[in-house]
């Protein structure tokens, strides 16, 4: 890992399973970002980058999905975590606004 790398992302592989396929989503994808720098993650439709940050924050389901790789934010290790850790770490070390963010708001429930 870089010196001063706040994220460090080594060969990540995110594979889908659905209905007898395998789709490999993302594979061997690796970076590093530093405190303080910004970096975006440009692409074709379809070529992995929200796949990519969602392995970040562990979203992919895990019945259909597997995760492989180094994921490191800080000095946690994003695909050791348990649940528990997982529950502070999103929202608190890490946080992700989606795609179309305001398709999310109900004014029900906010």
């Amino acid at each position: 890992m870089s010196d001063n790398a706040f994220v460090h992302v080594r060969d990540l592989r995110v594979v889908f399973r659905r209905d007898g396929q395998t789709i490999n989503a993302v594979n061997g994808v690796s970076f590093d970002v530093q405190k303080g720098e910004v970096m975006a993650l440009i692409g074709e439709s379809g070529s992995g980058k929200s796949v990519t940050l969602r392995a970040l924050m562990r979203l992919h389901p895990p019945g259909s999905s597997e995760l492989s790789g180094t994921l490191q934010v800080g000095d946690d290790e994003v695909l050791t975590m348990s649940v528990s850790q997982l529950r502070r770490y999103r929202g608190g070390r890490c946080a992700m606004i989606f795609q179309e963010p305001l398709l999310a708001f109900d004014p029900v429930y906010t």
